[in-house]
């Protein structure tokens, strides 16, 4: 197993470049040996501090960087005379700023580190979260491997996108946060994730590049193998002023960025929940044999609007024909019901199972969307709210036995009661894996996208 070296300005215990870096490898049982390095020397967490990186007894296969910029050329000569495979620069202060020297900075290291066999990933990023071998950057990451992978030149969309799909049961294989891709960049982490066994979704955060027919050309072979779902940013004056002085990348046109994204057959989203809904409809939902959806759960306005929101997003709701409307009829005890889709059951209830499994067997339906909106309900004592906790979870078993694609939306969520409602169905359905949505639409648009993608790449459901 190859070893690990952090190169500090400080490992004091208090700081936090420290407790992001040293402390969750030792916290998460990275599978290697981990060299704490700072001028001082000493120990810190029982481990013992080398001033050097030259000094470290073992062999070295990665370090991460956190030397103030001007440092890193001494430290690149190290990493060299050590036979250090990889760099990883979380160091910012180069080409980033648009300063000719510290562009040039930035060119004489990655020209250095090359010639002497280190690749560098950066400057100006978070690295490497790879769970199956205990590398993060993040302590509340999830340790499970999963097979969703993510590349971003942003280190913060690292941090909101795995956390806002691993809430809802993604787990992921590698994820990298590359920054300024001086060396290592978009073109050779795409192509390395579409040959990746342990990777099966790919995802990613561009800002720009700096070989649109490179990328073109890997973007075409991973979307071929697997979706390939990119967020592009920097479309507009401002946005692309923010890509050069964010990463001193090169945006580009976005119509030619859009055009090429639909040439090669990946999917193009707006933003990392986009990303998110699209992950765990790949990663949850069966194919369904077409976009005949029915809703079930609150109606009323709620009812009207969710409606709307889901043929916006791509699908559509058939009605009911009178002989099924008729058999759900006979399943309800309470009045003020709607049976034409969407379905308004009325209150929780087990009699639910029965409307359900009827609305399983319809022929004129293809999937079923649970809709739920918390704030609406006008009971909420706590000896009520715990039993229609039960309800949900008893209609969630329900949901996740039918033989149709089934999914989960919370929405009109913005009490303290309904974001907890939304927060507790959100990780049912993560432990039962059934994909999760936070509003109709997001829903219904990544169901759409999804079926969009199979029949592009001609997948079929399953029998």
């Amino acid at each position: 197993m190859g070893a690990a070296a952090a190169g500090s300005a400080n490992t004091a215990p208090t700081n936090a470049h420290t407790q992001i870096f040293l402390y969750t490898l030792i916290d998460w049982g990275y599978q290697g040996e981990i060299y704490p390095v700072n001028t001082r020397g000493d120990y810190v967490h029982g481990l013992k501090v080398y001033r050097t990186v030259r000094e470290i007894p073992g062999p070295v296969d990665y370090v991460i960087c956190i030397v103030p910029a001007h440092a890193t050329p001494t430290l690149v000569d190290d990493c060299v005379a050590k036979g250090v495979k990889c760099l990883h620069l979380y160091t910012a202060g180069f080409a980033e700023t648009g300063l000719a020297d510290k562009m040039t900075l930035q060119d004489d290291l990655v020209r250095k580190a090359r010639s002497g066999g280190v690749r560098l990933i950066g400057p100006n990023c978070m690295g490497i979260y790879q769970p199956g071998m205990g590398m993060t950057y993040a302590a509340n990451f999830p340790r499970e491997s999963g097979n969703a992978a993510f590349i971003s030149q942003s280190g913060s969309y690292t941090l909101l996108l795995v956390r806002a799909a691993a809430a809802r049961g993604v787990r992921f294989s590698k994820v990298v946060s590359y920054g300024n891709a001086s060396d290592l960049n978009e073109i050779e982490l795409l192509d390395y994730l579409a040959d990746d066994p342990e990777t099966e979704i790919i995802g990613a955060y561009l800002e720009g590049a700096r070989d649109g027919s490179g990328l073109a050309k890997v973007l075409a072979k991973a979307a071929a193998r697997k979706p390939t779902i990119i967020v592009k940013k920097g479309s507009t004056e401002a946005g692309k002023r923010g890509a050069g002085t964010h990463t001193g990348a090169l945006a580009g046109d976005d119509s030619i960025w859009d055009s090429m994204l639909r040439q090669t057959g990946a999917i193009r989203v707006e933003d990392f929940e986009e990303m998110a809904d699209l992950m765990t409809t790949f990663e949850f939902f069966p194919l369904p044999r077409g976009r005949r959806a029915v809703l079930f759960g609150c109606g009323g306005g709620a009812g009207v609007r969710a409606s709307d929101e889901c043929e916006a997003g791509g699908l559509s709701l058939p009605p009911i024909p009178d002989d099924l409307t008729a058999e759900l009829a006979r399943s309800l005890t309470t009045a003020g019901t709607m049976l034409r889709n969407p379905v308004d059951p009325g209150h929780y209830a087990r009699d639910w199972t029965d409307m359900l499994e009827r609305l399983d067997d319809w022929r004129g339906c293809d999937m079923v969307l649970w809709q739920i909106a918390p704030d609406i309900e006008a009971l909420q004592t706590e000896i009520v709210l715990q039993y229609i906790h039960l309800m949900r979870l008893h209609t969630l078993k329900t949901l996740k036995g039918l033989s149709k694609p089934g999914a989960v939306i919370v929405h009109g969520a913005e009490s303290d009661l309904g974001l907890q409602a939304l927060i507790d169905t959100r990780k049912a359905c993560a432990e039962a894996r059934v994909p999760f949505y936070p509003s109709i639409y997001r829903a219904a648009r990544a169901i759409s996208r999804y079926m969009d993608y199979c029949q592009r790449h001609g997948r079929q459901p399953a029998p």
